[in-house]
């Protein structure tokens, strides 16, 4: 902050209480602010400078027109005096609203939703009761592989057997007729 001093400016806030139930500003508070000072640091000067320490309690800045407008470095480059100043409110989570318990009903996606759970129930299920009989599965498998290789490797013995029979008569079984 040493080397900012230069751009540093003083903005003014008419502080609005709302967390008090003050209706209107009640005091407005120069707070010299930087150009390049960012969200953190400008709330941390403002909640010192008001004696805030409650992270419970939420500030608004608004403009002279009564938008929101992000509290950083640039609200110096505003015009903005003390007799117009921008207007900061303190408020508690939820104030100006009532929330609602978190509940959801998705009516479009209940047949969908207990389709869907049936059916993986309905798998799980069947997971279950073929678990029972899993080893006896598995030997069924072993069986029929075993009796499929032995097939092939009877085939190919009776491939090389007849192989073996042959005997070489020579090149021509017939003269040539040259």
């Amino acid at each position: 902050m040493e080397d900012c001093t230069a751009t540093t400016k003083t903005v003014y806030f008419a502080i609005k209480r709302l967390d008090q139930n003050e209706e209107e500003p009640s005091v407005v508070l120069p707070v010299a602010l930087g150009e390049d000072d960012k969200v953190p640091e400008v709330t941390q000067i403002v909640r010192d400078k008001l004696g805030i320490n409650s992270s419970d309690l939420i500030l608004r800045l608004r403009n002279f027109r009564g938008s929101l407008i992000p509290m950083n470095g640039k609200v110096t480059q505003l015009s903005n005096t003390h007799s117009r100043p921008l207007v900061l409110e303190v408020v508690r989570h939820f104030q100006s609203v009532q929330p609602n318990p978190i509940s959801f009903e998705l009516t479009q996606y209940a047949e969908p939703l207990t389709r869907k759970l049936q059916d993986v129930e309905d798998r799980i299920s069947l997971l279950e009761d073929s678990i029972g009989n899993i080893h006896l599965n598995r030997k069924d498998k072993v069986h029929q592989e075993i009796s499929k290789l032995e097939n092939t490797v009877n085939f190919l013995r009776k491939r090389i057997e007849e192989a073996e029979l042959i005997e070489w008569n020579g090149m021509f079984v017939k003269n040539p007729l040259w």
